[in-house]
């Protein structure tokens, strides 16, 4: 931030203006010194240079005669001047015929100052020489006169010149300030009000007036404010009633929800007894068919009955977990977990799902502890190695782990069908699938994907999907060590 900034806009117009005036002044001093002092210089040189000559006139018959008693006369009579520092008259050999007062100041060779006028300049005096003739040439006199009183004449004229600009300098300043006052009111009185604005405050107006374009800026800002406070009671209005209708659906969508969980609860426990004696008859009826060939396709159909049953029922537990979730009944118990048996123990309960599609397993990872629930780690692995050997067929599945920065980070990767990058978002809701058609190929309930999803955040983890660069689908989990 500059220094300027930390002013308001008539102290930074009045701080440049008085700047400005100063600089201006300060000119307008060396200007006027320069140009009088020239002059005074100038004029004085003249007179001086006049006066010499008068004295070279005066001293004509008294060189022609040679009378040093008439010299001295004349040289007293010019020597009587206050400003006069020494008159001297010289022959035409260059010999002193007569001097008064100052001798040795003026330091130029005498022969080179008898052809013509002329002066030197020293810091305290002015040397002045002027031939002498009377038809030819006859000597020549000089005047050394005192800068004295010239350097105090330039002095006075000095202080003059500063004192006359200082007075009309503070003049000019004091009418600058009344202008600023009146030039930079209307935008201090905006800027003021604006400011009251952008805080919050309402019912600020501008009071300012003057000329027509002045005063149609005053009736726009003014209008503007207006609409913006209009704009602003007409939507905190629309949002309080947006608010208290969403909390209104709220409430009622959580109360459908403790509904729905209350009844998905009971509907999925009073499907499950049935359930469990319906396969208990069948697995008696398995038991009691005769070994015999005749009854071959009897067997059959009794193990795919059976086989029905126990997806039923793997169906009717997983709603009753989700519903647990749902209403938020499912508590996690941490206990100190070795990792390594936990995951060759759920690739056992998949066994049987790999090698109905033909599909290799791979495990990369060591042994490590950590601190967790085991069942929900076991429901998460169990859901997402079976997804993946569903999905794939004669290929590949990886199931990689390991402890990084107190996270423990699985990874499952298969070599399937994928998903598609737009629906990767999706694929965490309830009930959802890439086919929702009636007639897709793979089965599925669209619960498994939800309830792990829902696990992880039990844990404090989190879980995303990318696609494998090979092909197929990569899930990869982060699950904080509880330990730390």
């Amino acid at each position: 931030m500059s220094l300027l900034d930390r002013y308001n806009i008539q102290q930074r117009f009045n701080f440049l203006i008085f700047i400005s005036i100063i600089l201006a002044s300060c000119f307008l001093i060396g200007f006027m010194y320069k140009l009088i002092s020239n002059y005074i210089n100038d004029y004085t040189s003249h007179y001086w240079r006049e006066h010499t000559a008068t004295f070279a006139d005066s001293a004509i018959y008294s060189v022609i005669l040679g009378s040093t008693s008439q010299s001295e006369s004349v040289v007293h009579s010019f020597a009587s001047d206050k400003n006069v520092l020494g008159a001297t008259i010289y022959n035409s050999r260059g010999e002193l015929l007569a001097s008064y007062g100052a001798k040795s100041v003026c330091e130029l060779n005498p022969p080179l100052r008898t052809e013509e006028p002329s002066y030197s300049d020293n810091r305290d005096s002015w040397c002045f020489y002027s031939p002498i003739y009377q038809e030819s040439y006859l000597g020549y006199v000089e005047l050394v006169i005192s800068k004295a009183e010239y350097d105090l004449v330039m002095k006075k004229l000095l202080l003059g010149s500063i004192l006359i600009i200082l007075i009309f300098s503070l003049f000019f300043i004091v009418i600058v300030r009344r202008l600023s006052r009146l030039f930079t009111s209307t935008l201090m009185e905006m800027a003021m009000v604006l400011n009251k604005v952008s805080l919050g405050e309402r019912g600020n107006r501008v009071h300012f007036s003057g000329s027509s374009e002045i005063n149609n800026m005053r009736i726009t800002l003014n209008d503007m404010l207006a609409n913006i406070e209009t704009t602003e009671t007409e939507l905190e209005k629309s949002v309080e009633e947006r608010t208290s209708a969403l909390k209104i659906a709220l409430e009622s969508s959580e109360t459908a929800n403790v509904y729905k969980a209350q009844i998905m609860s009971m509907v999925s426990h009073e499907m499950k007894t049935p359930l469990h004696a319906i396969g208990g008859y069948l697995q008696l009826l398995a038991e009691r068919l005769p070994d015999d060939p005749v009854f071959t396709e009897n067997r059959a159909l009794h193990a795919k009955a059976l086989v029905r049953v126990n997806d039923l029922n793997t169906l009717i537990d997983n709603i009753l977990l989700h519903a647990q979730l749902e209403a938020d009944r499912y508590d996690v118990a941490l206990t100190s977990i070795a990792i390594a048996p936990l995951m060759h123990a759920c690739v056992e309960n998949v066994t049987p799902l790999l090698n109905r599609n033909r599909n290799q397993l791979q495990l990369i990872g060591s042994d490590t502890m950590i601190v967790s629930d085991s069942e929900v780690l076991r429901h998460i692995l169990n859901n997402l190695l079976s997804n993946a050997c569903k999905f794939t067929t004669d290929g590949v599945i990886t199931l990689t782990w390991r402890l990084s920065q107190a996270f423990l980070i699985i990874e499952v990767a298969d070599t399937g069908c994928g998903i598609p990058a737009e629906f990767c978002d999706q694929i965490f809701d309830a009930w959802w699938q890439v086919d929702m058609s009636l007639g897709r190929r793979y089965g599925g309930h669209g619960l498994g994907l939800a309830i792990t999803k829902q696990f992880v955040q039990r844990l404090n983890g989190d879980i995303s999907v990318e696609p494998n660069h090979i092909s197929g689908t990569i899930f990869t989990i982060r699950i904080p060590n509880s330990k730390s």
